[in-house]
């Protein structure tokens, strides 16, 4: 009963270090000036690299499709970043309490397993 009881104070503790982690991270959102910075360099890069690249001699429909990719793909990682500054909102986190909750439930109600070298009478517990 103590060791179940230390180990199952030690879960909470983990749980409780674990949840301010996540605190942490949710009241410490990246800077707007980073984000707009990022974004308004990206946009002077996408602006002349069709410039840079009719320097270099490359033909017009490759220059056209080599800046579109290149665009799409850049404010595609773009647009990921500014969905990462707030994980909050887009992580389930509805469904991840209630499967924490679940388990949580499940181990009260559960037996637990038999151990070796520790022997143990599981008790009937009467509820009113």
């Amino acid at each position: 009963s103590d060791i179940v009881g230390m180990k199952f104070d030690n879960l909470l503790l983990e749980l409780n270090r674990i949840y301010g982690m996540c605190e942490r991270i949710r009241g410490s959102p990246i800077p707007v000036l980073y984000t707009s910075h990022a974004s308004r360099l990206l946009m002077f890069y996408l602006f002349f690299l069709p410039i840079a690249l009719d320097a270099q001699k490359v033909p017009a429909l490759l220059n056209i499709i080599a800046t579109s990719f290149t665009g799409y793909v850049m404010l595609g990682l773009d647009e990921i970043s500014h969905q990462i500054e707030q994980p909050f909102r887009i992580i389930p986190m509805h469904q991840v309490a209630c499967g924490v909750a679940r388990d949580v439930a499940d181990a009260f109600v559960c037996q637990p397993p038999k151990l070796p070298g520790f022997d143990y009478e599981p008790q009937e517990i009467e509820y009113p």
